[in-house]
């Protein structure tokens, strides 16, 4: 990659060295007009002089590029670029129209218009090959950026065909072909305007040497390396034998025989040169990369045979680490990212098709099954972390004004699918008069989506569902979930809210679930200064679960946090890096449905080659990569290029978010990615960056 960056740079400096040629040959070629100097506007002796407003427009086209090679540029520069470039279009054109319609427009006699008219310089009109070349060139730079959707730009092709036209052109001069050009009615194109032509094409080619065929031409590939090796060679050692053999015939050093044959004896020595240069240089890439694998395997051998003993090691120490409950913590934060990764395409693909109108609606429904088992995965990892922070002691709340009638109807919409698939009523009396709470509305959301599950899960079809909010005393509300479902039996009910405690309600027996929501609950309530309960009159008789928080009449009435979608999504240049390649193909695909324009990487070092070469509004990284991690990225991208960026990751606890926010990351998500809400965070924080 270093050696690709090294070649990124070696064509823009190329390419300023062609515009610099090509402005160059037009000041030279206009300082000879201007001084009435035959050798500056014609080169060689005997050659066709250059026309003074196809220099001017050389001049115009050099600068242009020169203007318009860095896509970095500002707006200024990018304008007069473009104006110069349109210009230089323009002439050509209106030279073309003068020549189709035979008109007697003096398009190239607007400068030196005495000097033109000698009898002296009978050639130095613009060459209809002249006029046709500005109008490519032109077009060329002014669609320098456009591609189309299938990868393909403009500007190379017409590139390429004026480097055809002014190869053709030089071939002539160096093989002694120009004296066929002098008829009457026929202009041809001049030895500089020739190499100025190339030397503009072969500009405009490496002013993006990272885009379309360029791209192929300057890679790191075997491919790369011909190209860049082959292509000057034939273009130009045709050129240098032909003139070397015109050369020396004219001066009568051989005949024409002995001309042709040094020309092939030559070609053929220059040839074979090439060839056995080219194939050690391959020899030695070759040997170099099968040295390399062989590292590399060797490196795997050591690093399985590592792997292995180490694994074998820690099967032994997961024993005694069991009976450590921080380290168990630990191993529970690290196991909960590696559950959550391959989570988050699965939900992205399920959530994304289950919207798709076009798809039956059979199968919608069945891919709102899947969505759901895999949002209860997610819930069951977030239940282990929450337990690892409450034994921490480590579970803060984010207070703020929430409105818990607002929490409560969101939380309906959340489980109305799974009541509706299982045949149970759910129906909502909310009366209270006084509704605001100071608390954590994500977290008391936590509560109501736990409660609500719980009894859906225990009510059998046909039943019915409850859900009611009172205010008891005023400062007091009271949310009561009432089921008439399968009811406890009184033995359980002590113990209802302890961890890891679950049995089916009629026979104690196991069932499904981790048995820590109801745990984390009451945690989450006590939090709160609230309480939570639960009572029922004995199996079959269902059961009512009993939540009463405090309430504060100061604080203004707003919508719950866990509320409300963005109904537009501004369109962003997104850098995506995630080293999970499931993950990366389903997010880069169903954000650039969003009409994101989206760049991605999989690893570090990929991630800063993309950033130093493009443009982007926000990043949208994972934290643990291949060869580094996502906070040193964030830092190094933030320090270099002024960019923020949304963190993903399977690790959720207090110090990883508090890590991420300090490298530059404006939000954290954890693992698995709920897409509708990554685009409400892309929104939010996307103004912010």
């Amino acid at each position: 990659m270093l050696g690709q960056h090294n070649t990124f740079g070696a064509a823009r400096v190329g390419s300023l060295g062609a515009s610099a040629v090509t402005a160059g040959i037009g000041i030279v070629v206009l300082a000879g007009w201007a001084f009435d100097i035959p050798g500056l506007r014609r080169f060689v002796s005997g050659f066709v002089s250059m026309n003074p407003v196809t220099a001017c427009c050389l001049v115009a086209a050099g600068v242009s590029l020169a203007l318009l090679r860095n896509p970095d540029i500002g707006e200024h520069r990018r304008v007069l670029g473009k104006f110069l470039a349109a210009f230089v279009a323009l002439v050509g054109a209106a030279k073309l129209v003068a020549i189709a319609t035979h008109s007697a427009l003096p398009v190239d006699q607007w400068l030196f218009t005495a000097q033109l008219g000698v009898a002296t310089e009978p050639h130095s009109r613009m060459a209809l090959r002249a006029a046709a070349s500005l109008v490519l060139a032109g077009s060329a730079l002014l669609l320098l950026d456009f591609q189309t959707r299938r990868g393909r730009r403009p500007a190379e092709f017409l590139a390429t065909i004026v480097a055809i036209i002014a190869a053709l052109a030089l071939f002539a001069y160096c093989y002694g072909l120009f004296v066929y050009y002098k008829t009457p009615d026929f202009v041809p194109m001049s030895f500089p305007g020739s190499i100025a032509f190339l030397s503009l094409a072969a500009g405009i080619l490496l002013a993006r040497p990272d885009r379309g065929a360029m791209a192929f031409v300057t890679s790191d590939t075997t491919g790369g390396f011909l190209a860049r090796l082959l292509l000057p060679l034939g273009l130009l050692l045709p050129i240098l034998l032909g003139a070397l053999r015109i050369g020396g015939e004219n001066a009568g050093w051989y005949s024409t025989r002995i001309g042709v044959g040094l020309f092939a004896t030559g070609f053929i020595v220059l040839f074979l040169s090439t060839v056995w240069w080219t194939a050690r240089l391959l020899f030695r890439s070759d040997s170099e990369r099968k040295q390399a694998e062989e590292h590399v395997r060797q490196v795997n051998a050591e690093l399985e045979q590592r792997v292995s003993d180490r694994t074998a090691e820690l099967s032994q120490v997961n024993e005694e680490l069991r009976q450590a409950s921080h380290a168990k913590d630990d191993f529970l934060a690290a196991l909960s990212h590696e559950l959550r990764t391959p989570l988050t395409p699965v939900l992205m693909c399920a959530a994304a098709m289950e919207r798709d109108t076009t798809i039956d609606p059979e199968q919608r429904e069945q891919l709102a099954m899947m969505r759901r088992n895999v949002e209860l995965e997610a819930r069951l990892i977030d239940d282990l972390l929450d337990l690892t922070r409450i034994a921490r002691g480590k579970l803060e709340l984010q207070r703020s004004a929430a409105d818990i009638h607002s929490l409560l109807t969101h939380t309906e919409q959340i489980i109305r699918s799974d009541a509706r698939g299982k045949g149970v009523a759910v129906h909502f009396i909310l009366d209270a008069h006084e509704q605001m709470v100071l608390g954590d509305a994500a977290r008391l959301h936590q509560v109501f989506w736990n409660v609500l599950k719980n009894a859906i899960k225990f009510t059998p079809a046909g039943g019915q569902i409850t859900v009611s909010a009172s205010n008891p005393a005023p400062g007091r509300i009271r949310i009561a979930v009432r089921d008439n479902g399968v009811g406890i039996e009184p033995t359980f009910l002590p113990s209802i809210f302890g961890a890891f405690v679950q049995g089916d309600r009629k026979t104690g027996g196991a069932t499904s679930g981790l048995g820590l929501g109801m745990s984390i609950s009451k945690t989450i309530v006590e939090l709160h200064g609230g309480t939570i309960r639960a009572d029922s009159d004995g199996l079959g008789k269902g059961a009512t679960f009993t939540v009463e928080l405090q309430t504060d009449n100061s604080l203004p009435f707003a919508v719950s946090q866990a509320a409300g979608d963005v109904e537009t999504h501004p369109i962003h240049r997104l850098l995506v890096v995630e080293d999970h390649q499931p993950t990366l193909d389903v997010l880069a695909r169903l954000l650039r449905k969003q009409g994101h324009q989206v760049d991605t990487a999989s690893s570090v070092e990929a991630a800063l080659a993309l950033a130093a070469t493009h443009v982007f509004d926000l990043v949208i990284s994972d934290i643990g990569l291949p060869d580094g991690n996502g906070v040193d990225l964030m830092i190094q991208l933030t320090r270099d290029y002024g960019l923020r960026g949304i963190a993903l990751s399977g690790y959720g606890m207090d110090e990883d978010i508090a890590r991420t926010k300090n490298a530059g990351f404006l939000a954290h998500l954890v693992k698995p990615i709920d897409f509708e809400r990554l685009n409400r965070v892309i929104d939010q924080v996307g103004q912010a960056a």
